[in-house]
């Protein structure tokens, strides 16, 4: 049998940096992320193991835990990548506001970046691609505009890396459907632990708040996400309170133009486009005076309060106002500090923060059933997991059930 070699380069027993390179007959780099927020304020760059040069690279999907480092590869390879056209679009928006992020410890430049972009080669879903002898497919993953997994054919062996995705049917996509008798399954965690709570039953509860809020003359603040959270949500919200005024401001305003275009890739394209022209994109400051001066909904980034316009709101609300927390908040990030010590770092200064918040769990990603449940269709000799916490714990449950299971840690090389 043919032997397969991967590194594990990154997302291997943590949330981020994704980054794995497979070698069949042909070495192939899979995601190339990066992880800007630590606790300790250290951003934490890409992993010296990497052992190059690649006959090719696949992104997943445009989160930057997925993408942020792809322009740094592009400094010194000169091969293609390949991903969804909406990928790369999305990723190209991301690109040069993560250099204004990072500053002068971005690893890459503009010219990187044009760099990369030019080397970019579409691929549709279930479009077969073949580098060398091994082909490549990319099968909606259900996670945002997009994504999709990676499914490898070389031979007789099959190898399929998942990516981020979530079997259940959300607003913007379909489900995933997991790809079938894989030998290898690179498989994501994140929520191997916990489930989430069911769609429905979250709207009804969001609904009451919502209407709460803003019937005292509040405003409700979402931080969120750029990138599939912003685009969920203007669906969401304007179909729960449809005469309640929703602002949208950031960055999310320039991805929702490409999910507009792209309305093929999610499940109801005249739904989410009609939603986004009950809304108001903002452009200025006196958009966002209104937005503040009359009781309203308004949706920004950054999701975890790290700059962007969603931290100028919170200063600026109105009486009777809240903030609504939807996705994931890394610890040290502001977002965390509101949660858990009523606190923000705005300017380098540390200050009380008096709004009340709520939480709801709208996760793009699997919950621990779409985990097992993928498993189980996927029927895998071997399962390799990543992007989470806690690794050893899922792999202990999985070892229990007979499966042959692997928990790499960051530079390990698994011989497959």
């Amino acid at each position: 049998m043919e032997k397969m070699r991967l590194q594990c380069l990154g997302a291997c027993r943590e949330v981020g940096r994704s980054c794995f390179v497979l070698e069949t007959d042909v070495k192939v780099m899979l995601d190339c992320g990066l992880k800007i927020y630590e606790p300790s304020g250290k951003k934490d760059m890409f992993p010296e193991q990497f052992q190059g040069p690649l006959d090719g690279m696949i992104l997943s999907h445009a989160h930057f835990d997925h993408s942020g480092f792809l322009p740094e590869l592009f400094t010194h390879e000169r091969t293609n990548w390949y991903g969804t056209p909406p990928t790369a679009e999305i990723a190209g928006l991301l690109w040069p506001d993560s250099m204004k992020i990072m500053g002068s410890e971005s690893p890459y430049t503009e010219a990187d970046i044009t760099r990369a972009q030019r080397k970019f080669v579409p691929v549709e879903y279930g479009q077969r691609l073949h580098i060398g002898e091994t082909e490549f497919t990319l099968h909606d993953a259900g996670h945002i505009l997009g994504a999709g997994m990676v499914e490898v054919e070389w031979g007789r062996r099959r190898f399929v890396y998942t990516g981020d995705f979530k079997l259940e049917e959300t607003r913007m996509h379909r489900g995933a459907k997991p790809v079938k008798d894989a030998e290898v399954l690179l498989i994501e965690s994140t929520y191997h632990s916990r489930e989430h709570p069911p769609r429905a039953q979250l709207e009804k509860k969001l609904k009451k708040e919502m209407e709460e809020i803003t019937g005292n003359g509040g405003n409700v603040l979402f931080p969120a996400f750029a990138v599939g959270r912003t685009q969920e949500l203007i669906s969401i919200v304007r179909s729960l309170i449809p005469d309640v005024p929703v602002f949208v401001d950031g960055m999310g305003k320039g991805v929702s133009a490409i999910y507009r275009k792209y309305g093929k890739c999610i499940r109801d394209a005249r739904g989410f486009s009609e939603a986004a022209e009950g809304v108001v994109f903002v452009e200025d400051e006196r958009d966002r005076r209104d937005a503040t001066s009359m009781p309203s909904i308004i949706i920004s980034t950054a999701g975890m309060l790290q700059g962007g316009p969603a931290l100028k709101y919170l200063l600026n609300m109105l009486p009777q106002s809240r903030m609504v927390f939807t996705g994931y908040n890394v610890e040290g990030t502001n977002g965390w500090r509101v949660m858990n010590e009523g606190k923000i770092i705005l300017d380098g200064n540390l200050l009380e923060v008096g709004l009340p918040w709520s939480y709801y769990d709208f996760s793009a990603h699997a919950g621990r059933s779409d985990l097992f449940e993928y498993i189980k269709k996927a029927s895998p000799e071997k399962i390799i997991l990543n992007h989470g916490e806690r690794i050893p714990e899922f792999q202990n449950e999985l070892q229990a059930q007979g499966y042959e299971v692997y928990a790499p840690k960051n530079g390990d090389v698994l011989e497959l």
